[in-house]
């Protein structure tokens, strides 16, 4: 072989070394790249699982707070019904009580033991809705 086809064939293989060199250096670099923005998109995720889980907590803590506030307005709701039916039961209780009296003074002791409702004192006898005094009271008018 002539010593031009070594020449040759050496620049062929220097040249072909050279490309696989550079070849590799470019893998590396797509590797080291690749690698970078994997630990970029990493890190991004990261602080958005962060930012998740601090409105997680947020939510958890607002939650806990309405449901605290629900449970003081329905125990005050409840208290006040309550209170409110204790006292419609109190006065409808009075009111019974009354009407049994009246009935039974009505019942044992005829009409005359009402006219206690209408006095103002006993000794000063039934007011009527037109008469100024007392039962028996002279008005100055005879006829």
């Amino acid at each position: 072989m002539p010593l031009g086809m070594y020449w040759i064939a050496a620049a062929t293989l220097a040249g072909s070394v050279y490309q696989a060199n550079e070849a590799r250096k470019s893998a590396s670099k797509a590797r080291s790249a690749s690698a970078a923005e994997a630990r970029t998109a990493a890190a991004q995720m990261q602080q958005q699982i962060a930012a998740q889980q601090e409105q997680a907590k947020v939510a958890r803590e607002r939650l806990a707070s309405e449901t605290a506030k629900y449970s003081e307005q329905k125990a005050s709701l409840e208290a006040e019904a309550k209170a409110t039916a204790e006292t419609l039961e109190a006065e409808r209780r009075k009111l019974g009580e009354e009407e049994s009296s009246k009935l039974r003074a009505r019942v044992r002791s005829g009409r005359r033991a009402l006219l206690s409702d209408v006095r103002i004192n006993p000794e000063m006898g039934v007011l009527g809705a037109d008469s100024t005094g007392t039962l028996g009271a002279s008005t100055g008018s005879v006829g």
